[in-house]
């Protein structure tokens, strides 16, 4: 880590955070692109106006046609305008481990608990896509078995640098199975198989089909069907209509402070190249 100039502490990532998301707010309006704040980002404009104090990530999210024109906009360029520092990651590309797109501070560098150095990035946001479920719950639960099974073997394949003695046997039995049972599989082959699951279909509800929350991620089409403005910080951001459908099924009383032992950080470092 030595090559690094000094780690970035908790507030600084929420700063470094902040300026991806303002950045990326006024390239969505140039480019007609809707996008609303999700999971804990949605839930801290609405409580807090603010992040939530020990959250360290911002998501938005997309419906898909908004999202894959957003593919198609910065394929090429890959950067946020004028920022070149601000990158692009999109799905299937190398080095890059997770379905969904990010953006990220070249800038900086994160260290993820349990994970290969080669797979590291820096200080991002993340946009996931929303896809319509089909109500047929026996495929319903056929997607998500697959979609469970296909992140497992992804975070198999890029485990590494793990942090304690039961970790480190665990992986070292599950890579030797993976070698065994998966040879020439990487994590690009379980992320394509992740995007392969969203097919078009009819349904009522719709949520995140790339990087679900178990049984969470399922909303009346109408939470979605445009934008409030609430304040975040110095600014006013998009979060869906139906926020309060939202919040209620991702977090039950979402007004309510969480006891204590729950106020979680991910397991991370940052720091500042």
């Amino acid at each position: 880590m030595n090559k690094y100039k000094r780690r970035i502490s908790h507030k600084e990532i929420q700063d470094l955070e902040y300026d991806i998301l303002r950045e990326f707010d006024k390239f969505a309006k140039k480019n007609g692109l809707k996008y609303f704040l999700s999971g804990g980002s949605c839930l801290g404009a609405v409580r807090h106006q603010d992040f939530i104090p020990w959250d360290d990530d911002i998501d938005i999210c997309m419906l898909r046609d908004d999202y894959e024109k957003l593919i198609k906009l910065v394929k090429d360029s890959r950067t946020l305008e004028g920022r070149p520092e601000l990158q692009f990651c999109l799905p299937l590309d190398d080095n890059y481990v997770y379905p969904f797109m990010k953006i990220v501070n070249r800038n900086t560098i994160v260290y993820e608990k349990d994970l290969q150095h080669r797979f590291l990035l820096g200080v991002w946001l993340d946009i996931f896509p929303m896809d319509v479920w089909p109500d047929d719950k026996k495929e319903l639960r056929r997607i998500m078995r697959k979609h469970n099974f296909y992140k497992t073997m992804n975070k198999v394949y890029v485990a590494g640098n793990l942090t304690t003695g039961k970790k480190k046997v665990l992986g070292a039995i599950g890579k030797t199975c993976y070698r065994i049972l998966f040879p020439g599989k990487d994590y690009r082959y379980w992320n394509k198989k992740i995007v392969d699951l969203v097919t078009p279909c009819r349904g009522t509800y719709i949520g995140d089909r790339i990087w679900p929350v178990a049984d969470k991620e399922f909303f009346s089409k109408s939470v979605f069907e445009k934008a409030v403005y609430v304040k975040f910080r110095d600014r006013e951001f998009p979060i869906p209509i139906g926020y309060k459908e939202y919040l209620t099924k991702m977090y039950g009383n979402y007004m309510k402070l969480p006891p204590e032992k729950d106020r979680i950080y991910h397991d991370f470092e940052a720091y500042i190249k």
